[in-house]
């Protein structure tokens, strides 16, 4: 049985610091405007699709409780009802877990319209739960500009899976720094 090195322990909390830096980073670019020539600004849905990916791959990068967290504070940063976000984040996380199984033994193109699926279910949901909020149905001129971001963010997802999936090969087997593999 082989020893536990310190260095083996800053190697496996570095591989996992990665993971939730590109996490962070996605909650960032959640946030920022996107220019689209005489379409106007919109913001993809990156954070959703970090929590869709890893609910899929890997879900103890994304526990539920760092998923509301997450939430939180990209509802404090977008000036949104705080726990809206929190709260579709971990209903479609709940979702996609259960499917789990189902969406690893398919092929991409099947996990990429789940994807779809969830960004327009995400779309609905929140224009709905917005509405509720101001007791009347929002302009439809914003659930269209809401669709088009989801549009945005399917065919982004391509991209941003990538580059979770060059995370997740550098990520350690185990959870756990004491435990030996092998």
């Amino acid at each position: 049985m082989s020893q536990f090195l310190p260095y083996d322990f800053v190697t496996w909390a570095m591989r996992l610091l990665l993971a939730q830096g590109v996490i962070l980073l996605f909650l960032l670019l959640n946030v920022v405007s996107f220019s689209m020539p005489h379409a106007g600004d919109f913001k993809p849905f990156f954070l959703l699709m970090a929590v869709y990916y890893w609910a899929i791959y890997r879900p103890t990068v994304m526990p539920v409780a760092y998923t509301f967290i997450l939430g939180l504070i990209m509802d404090l940063l977008m000036n949104i009802p705080a726990g809206l976000s929190s709260l579709l984040f971990v209903g479609l996380q709940t979702i996609v877990r259960r499917s789990r199984l189902f969406l690893m033994g398919q092929p991409y193109i099947m996990v990429w319209l789940g994807f779809a699926i969830m960004s327009v279910v995400y779309t609905l949901s929140f224009w709905f739960l917005m509405s509720l909020r101001d007791f009347h149905f929002l302009p439809l001129a914003s659930l269209l500009q809401m669709l088009v971001a989801a549009l945005l963010s399917v065919l982004l997802f391509p991209l941003a899976s990538l580059v979770l999936q060059a995370v997740h090969r550098v990520l350690p087997v185990t959870a756990n720094p004491m435990r030996v593999v092998g």
